[in-house]
């Protein structure tokens, strides 16, 4: 068995309460960061598959005046993220995923992208140095080159944590990542 897939078993295993119990936990360790606090724009994604919850710290961020965006998958194993004003607009798509309404004048932009924007990913496995493993296609990789988005987030439960991740050239790294445990985070150049 794969690191991706035991740890994505061991994530399955926790249940329903105790995902959204640590979910809270992480998502107040986040509004902690400096970067939420100074984010203007908060990139998120809709919680699927035993994934560290993000519907309360969308509907917060919303609360907060932030504006949030969701991501929509394209078939080129690409990302654009849509503005969400309401979790209710989000509707399952690609995978199950619930995906904001596609509306092209509420589609994030290059010149959108503010130093203090944030972005929150999922993964399946981190390591303590804020490399990621995503689940293999490489969405929120293309998304970074293309976007050069500065505050990259991970979220995961402490049991994704790993010691080392051998990493693809590709492959980018979170600036932080963020547990019920633990906030990693690597120093900014």
């Amino acid at each position: 068995m794969t690191l991706r897939s035991e740890i994505i078993n061991k994530r399955k295993e926790l249940s329903t309460e105790e995902r959204i119990r640590l979910s809270d936990i992480i998502t107040e360790k986040v509004r902690g960061l400096n970067e939420y606090k100074k984010a203007d724009k908060v990139l998120v994604y809709a919680d699927n598959n035993g994934e560290v919850a993000t519907d309360k710290l969308i509907n917060i961020s919303l609360l907060e005046g932030k504006k949030v965006y969701a991501p929509v998958s394209l078939q080129n194993f690409e990302l654009d993220f849509y503005r969400v004003f309401a979790l209710d607009e989000m509707e399952p798509a690609a995978y199950g995923i619930r995906e904001p309404l596609k509306i092209e004048y509420l589609k994030l932009n290059d010149n959108d992208v503010t130093p203090d924007t944030i972005c929150i990913t999922p993964g399946t496995v981190f390591d303590r140095k804020c490399n990621r493993m995503g689940y293999g296609k490489g969405y929120y990789d293309r998304f970074f080159a293309r976007m050069k988005i500065e505050n990259r987030i991970g979220l995961a439960f402490e049991l994704q944590m790993t010691d080392r991740i051998d990493k693809k050239e590709s492959d980018i790294p979170m600036t932080a990542v963020v547990t019920e445990e633990n906030i990693w985070k690597i120093p900014k150049n």
